[in-house]
C-alpha cells in the first residue's frame, strides 16, 4: 500500500455546504432582479448623475490609470492572468491542484458576468451624456465584467492562496481595494452605471458560492487521484524506491 504522505494533500478550501447553491441560486435571482429593473426604466438610468458626476473632475492621472485598468482587466488580459498564474503555480511551485482551484474559480466568477450580460441586455450609458473616453457600445452594459473580474481574482486570492488569518485579512482588504478602483474606473470613463458595478460584485459572488461545494465535494477529490496531477506535483517520483 502506498504511504498517506505520497498523495496531493487537499486544499482545505472554505465552502463545502451544499447550502451554498441555495444562497447562490438567491444572489443570482437578486442580480439578474436588479438588472431587469434596470433595463425596464430604460436608459439613460436615474443612476447616470454618478457618471455625469466624474466628467468635470478628470485629470491626466485619473484618465491614464483608468485607461490601464481597462486594458489589463479587458477580455485579453483577463486571459492572460489566469494562464500565468496557473502556470506559475503548476510549474514553478509544482501546485497543479492549487492552479486548478484559482483557475476555475477566476474564471466562473468572471463568466457569470457574461450570463448576466446575455440575460439582461441592457443598453451603455449614452456616450453624449458621459463624454465616454473609450467605445462601448451595445447593450451589454448590465454587468461590469472588468470588475466582475477583479472581484473574482480577489475571491480566489483569498480563498485558495492565502493560507493563514493574516494573510487572509490582508489580501481581502487589497482585493476589495481593487476592485473598488476598477469598479470606479469602469464610471470614469463613462461605459457603465453604478448599477453594473454592483450587479458584477454580487453575481462573481454568485458564480463562486456555487463552485465551491462542487470543487470540494466533487470536484477535488477525483483530482487528487488522477496520475497527471501527482505527476506534477512530483509524489509519483517520490514514490519510487
Amino acid at each position: 500500500m502506498n504511504p498517506p504522505t505520497h498523495e496531493v494533500p487537499p486544499l482545505h478550501l472554505p465552502g463545502r455546504s451544499w447550502w451554498l447553491l441555495a444562497a447562490s441560486a438567491l444572489l443570482f435571482a437578486i442580480t439578474l432582479t436588479v438588472g431587469l429593473l434596470a433595463k425596464l426604466y430604460g436608459s439613460p438610468g436615474p443612476d447616470l448623475a454618478w457618471d455625469e458626476g466624474m466628467v468635470p473632475g478628470r485629470t491626466t492621472a485619473q484618465t491614464g490609470a483608468s485607461l490601464a485598468l481597462d486594458a489589463l482587466f479587458s477580455p485579453a488580459g483577463n486571459v492572460i492572468i489566469v494562464l500565468l498564474g496557473c502556470l506559475v503555480l503548476m510549474f514553478a511551485f509544482r501546485r497543479p491542484l492549487t492552479a486548478l482551484a484559482f483557475g476555475s474559480l477566476v474564471s466562473v466568477g468572471w463568466l457569470s458576468s457574461e450570463t448576466g450580460k446575455l440575460l439582461v441586455t441592457r443598453l451603455r450609458p449614452p456616450a453624449a451624456a458621459t463624454h465616454a473616453l473609450i467605445v462601448e457600445a451595445g447593450n451589454d452594459s448590465f454587468p461590469s465584467g472588468h470588475t466582475a473580474f477583479a472581484a473574482s481574482l480577489a475571491w480566489a486570492l483569498v480563498l485558495v492562496l492565502a493560507r493563514t488569518r493574516t494573510q487572509r485579512t490582508i489580501t481581502a482588504l487589497g482585493g476589495a481595494v481593487l476592485a473598488a478602483a476598477v469598479g470606479l474606473s469602469r464610471l470614469y470613463l463613462g461605459v457603465h452605471y453604478p448599477s453594473d458595478v454592483i450587479g458584477s460584485l454580487l453575481i462573481s459572488t454568485a458564480g463562486i458560492l456555487l463552485w465551491l461545494p462542487l470543487w470540494n465535494n466533487l470536484i477535488e477529490p477525483r483530482l487528487r487521484r488522477a496520475a497527471l496531477i501527482r505527476e506534477l506535483a512530483g509524489t509519483e517520483r517520490s514514490r519510487q524506491p
